[in-house]
């Protein structure tokens, strides 16, 4: 009889809550407590109840949590749906791997008839036998998909986007952490708006000079002509983002940075005269932080220098009067300061 759940264990998501994983963990130690006393009708209960209890738990992290009394098949087919095309580092992509997860979804379907049959929750008024076959078929089912679900789930929450957002204002990233969540995050299949907004959060985390951000949200993007990669909602944000902070205030990094970084993350965007005209009018309506009013000559000078990154005659006007307005207001400040 099947013992090889004794010593199995379940992958927990890094970012899950404690309470979804507790929900995951209730019918996982259930299962295991079944099969060390051999009680079969409850093995094959747990294995089915795991199954259920990670697919809520999946749908919940997509947003979508199922009602309470959503039926198994539903449940287990939504959770599925929500999480088979995830991408992100360490997963595949290709139809066959896709195909071997369809038919470990189909396995897991089959729970709700051997539980009707043979597991708890219904009365009977003769105890079928319940063969090792059976039991080996349950508990294989319950782990194959729930181990391959909770794999997927991790990137789900990493690329969930508005705990990314809030990370990126307080959190701590190490290096390759934040590229692996915006693979996670998927950033070609975002809306633009949600592109954008989370363009702003890097390229503002980037001027408070946290070098992993700007390494792998902005340089990776600078350094890239893709648009597909990067795309030009995200590019648009993270250029507001690297000259305005998240009070609405004028701010570029300690090493001024910026002006090079948004000039080159810009080239390939097709509006951007438009992107730069906009951004003028909030740098002319904007106060400046205590930092940039330390090294706004030396921002100037990056602009004059960065420039000619821009490739188009239009926006490198637009650019060189946001740099003008720069160094007119910087020099009325200092005058004032004498």
């Amino acid at each position: 009889m099947t013992t090889h759940v004794l010593t199995a264990e379940l992958p927990r998501p890094e970012a899950l809550g404690h309470a979804a994983w507790a929900a995951i963990q209730d019918p996982f130690q259930r299962l295991r407590s079944a099969v060390t006393a051999n009680d079969r009708p409850l093995i094959v209960g747990s294995a089915k109840d795991l199954i259920e209890a990670t697919a809520r738990v999946v749908l919940d992290a997509r947003g979508r949590p199922a009602g309470s009394g959503e039926e198994y098949d539903k449940v287990l087919g939504d959770a599925h749906r929500a999480i088979e095309h995830q991408v992100g580092p360490g997963v595949a992509a290709d139809a066959a791997v896709r195909q071997a997860a369809t038919a470990a979804r189909k396995l897991a379907g089959v729970l709700r008839e051997l539980r009707n049959t043979y597991g708890t929750g219904h009365g009977r008024s003769v105890l079928p036998v319940l063969e090792d076959e059976v039991l080996e078929t349950c508990v294989d089912a319950a782990l194959l998909w729930t181990r391959w679900a909770l794999r997927r789930l991790q990137l789900v929450l990493l690329g969930s986007l508005q705990p990314l957002i809030a990370d990126l204002g307080t959190a701590s990233f190490s290096m390759g952490s934040l590229a692996t969540r915006l693979a996670a995050a998927d950033l070609p299949q975002l809306e633009p708006a949600d592109q954008r907004q989370l363009g702003v959060a890097v390229g503002q985390r980037a001027s408070r000079n946290t070098f992993t951000v700007r390494i792998d949200g902005v340089e990776a993007c600078a350094l890239s002509q893709d648009a597909v990669t990067w795309p030009l909602g995200y590019r648009e944000g993270v250029v507001e983002g690297l000259f305005l902070d998240q009070f609405g205030q004028v701010h570029v990094d300690e090493q001024a940075r910026a002006p090079r970084l948004a000039a080159e993350i810009l080239a390939p965007h097709s509006e951007r005269t438009r992107i730069l005209t906009e951004l003028a009018e909030r740098i002319y309506r904007s106060a400046w932080s205590q930092e940039f009013r330390l090294i706004w000559r030396q921002a100037v000078a990056e602009m004059h220098l960065a420039r000619r990154l821009l490739g188009d005659a239009t926006a490198e006007r637009a650019w060189t009067e946001i740099a003008e307005h720069i160094q007119q207001t910087g020099e009325a400040y200092d005058a004032l300061q004498q």
